[in-house]
């Protein structure tokens, strides 16, 4: 099974987040496993050395190459891209994570901001409503 996990939920994860970190966390730990293949986009592990700037330039690039061990970043194309401008998303961000998720064919998107996104093709959930699932 095919996550797709948005910016959010890694930044929980690396931010320490409350309320979000637990649920944030399990599904990492999923993808961690091998229980689900989690898939991100390149822009997220770009959001996350912004978010991760205060650290050390080494710890940074390790905490980054934990993350890429865990997800699999998915290449921004210009399709994804073209996709994402000619959206009808208001959100730039939220059109190219969801274009990304939708050309890497996830089964799901895990984001906490479930409304952002479109839910004709793929279903949108939180972290808690996917653990729910299980």
């Amino acid at each position: 099974m095919k996550l797709f996990i948005d910016t959010n939920i890694v930044v929980d994860v690396i931010a320490g987040r409350e309320p979000f970190l637990a649920d944030s966390q399990q599904i990492l730990d999923l993808c961690e496993s091998g229980k689900a293949e989690g898939i991100i986009s390149t822009l997220t592990l770009c959001t996350v050395s912004y978010v991760l700037r205060k650290f050390a330039r080494a710890a940074m690039r390790k905490k980054l190459r934990d993350f890429r061990n865990i997800l699999t970043p998915v290449d921004l194309s210009v399709s994804i891209i073209d996709k994402a401008i000619d959206s009808s998303l208001t959100d730039f961000e939220d059109a190219v994570q969801f274009y990304t998720a939708t050309y890497s064919e996830a089964d799901y998107i895990i984001t906490r901001n479930a409304k952002h996104f479109p839910h004709d093709n793929i279903p949108v959930l939180t972290p808690t409503s996917f653990l729910a699932l299980k």
